[in-house]
């Protein structure tokens, strides 16, 4: 991941990515961009207020300038406000006032995230660049298809950079869609219900779920069957706040969302964000987020929560990559690259490759122009483990503890035996988990 006290996107440091293809092009490597990893930091002038359920607008709006409070957004959810604090007022002093107040139930400060790419029973598609694919493979993703490839009333939220889904102004559609199915979101960086991608992330983490597969272009995706639904947390930078991933998250509740993919995190944690969770986990929402890229005997929030199934990422070896955080919470491991190493002896660095708005286009201001780039994290990663859950309800498994229950009992015990903090129960096995409790078709 990025960085996040803040929350950040979770692709590790070293990104390496391929030109933009066409029908004769070959792939090629651009220069790396490195990101310096660190501690996050709060937004030092913003504080979030949760009231009870039963606090008047009168009384709240007093709490609010008795705080200092400058300017209030509230919350399109429920009686939670962010708090942009007038100068003079820190968010020791303004959290102190408020918490001594009757009708507030919490307030804390609004940290920061980031964004931290046939035989019988098979399927082998026939997208041009799938051979670059060997994340695909290492999950036996042709088999799975053979069982199952997703169904269009299962909905994966994609919590990220926004996705180049639609042409609206600037934004062009990414080209390897094809019939991939997307329902209305929103973006609650810049409030409108245009959540499109002015980053790249995002597009890459949606493909490695659902761009379209077997139309004899670009790559394949993994739910393919499934649905997306894009909401914009993450800023053209590819980072956040928590109030605004909490307000992602009640969203796609909201909205009917099966599947979060949060590919996004941070050291810090939040209240706010945490009671999100767990009310889209009451309503039988799966979710699932990255560990991080620190290379750390930690996993980051949100991905540390109890309910949330924590990803790690592995290299074409299964071997734990260098930059992934590992510990207690981890539940499996996914594909997630590793741009030094060519294991797999194809002539291409081993990273997760998808399509994506290219970022020497997005440098300057343009989102039209697209290409098949590779990137690596525990954000690539954690894509695929959503993908599985998606595919899961697609099987008719609707409890978010069963899904989690069959994924955990069907990955490939890696490292040592039994669950273990560095792979926690291993690599997911879609094909296994599928069939695991009778339901393969």
């Amino acid at each position: 991941m990025k960085k996040l006290g803040t929350v950040a996107a979770s692709a590790a440091a070293l990104c390496v990515a391929v030109a933009p293809v066409r029908a004769s092009s070959t792939f090629q490597a651009f220069a790396p961009r490195v990101s310096a990893p660190g501690a996050l930091v709060p937004v030092e002038d913003e504080v979030i207020v949760q009231f009870a359920d039963d606090a008047d607008d009168r009384a709240m709006d007093q709490a609010m300038h008795l705080a200092g409070g400058k300017a209030m957004r509230r919350s399109a959810f429920g009686k939670r406000f962010l708090v942009e604090l007038d100068a003079g007022f820190t968010p020791d002093v303004a959290m102190a006032r408020l918490r001594a107040l009757p009708g507030v139930a919490f307030a804390e400060r609004n940290g920061r995230v980031a964004a931290s790419q046939s035989r019988p029973g098979f399927l082998t598609p026939n997208d041009e660049f799938y051979r670059a694919q060997w994340n695909l493979r290492l999950v036996d993703a042709e088999r799975t298809w053979g069982i199952q490839t997703g169904s269009s009333d299962v909905v994966v939220a994609v919590l990220d950079t926004g996705v180049a889904f639609e042409d609206f102004g600037p934004f062009r559609k990414a080209p390897d869609w094809g019939n991939t199915r997307f329902v209305p979101g929103f973006d609650f960086v810049n409030r409108d219900s245009h959540p499109n991608d002015d980053e790249f992330h995002g597009t890459h983490v949606a493909s490695t779920i659902a761009e379209a597969t077997n139309n004899t272009t670009g790559m394949s995706g993994f739910a393919f069957g499934c649905s997306i639904m894009p909401v914009k947390v993450l800023d053209d930078e590819g980072n956040g706040s928590f109030f605004n991933v909490a307000e992602g998250v009640d969203f796609a509740v909201r909205n009917g969302a099966k599947v979060i993919n949060m590919s996004l995190g941070g050291p810090d944690n939040s209240v706010t964000l945490q009671q999100a969770v767990d009310r889209a986990v009451a309503a039988g929402v799966t979710v699932v987020a990255a560990s991080g890229n620190d290379g750390e005997g930690r996993v980051d929030f949100p991905a540390a929560l109890a309910n949330v199934i924590a990803v790690g990422a592995i290299d074409t070896r299964k071997v734990l990559a260098p930059y992934s955080n590992f510990g207690a919470q981890i539940d499996v491991v996914g594909p997630g690259g590793d741009g030094r190493r060519d294991d797999n002896n194809d002539g291409l660095a081993d990273v997760v490759f998808q399509q994506m708005p290219n970022p020497q286009f997005v440098a300057i201001g343009r989102h039209d122009v697209f290409g098949y780039f590779g990137l690596q994290g525990t954000s690539m990663a954690t894509p695929h483990v959503a993908a599985l859950a998606a595919l899961l309800y697609s099987q008719g498994i609707t409890d978010p503890a069963a899904i989690r229950a069959v994924i955990e009992q069907t990955a490939e015990d890696l490292g040592a035996s039994g669950r273990d903090d560095r792979y926690g129960h291993g690599l997911i096995r879609p094909s296994q988990a599928l069939r695991g409790l009778g339901l393969a078709r």
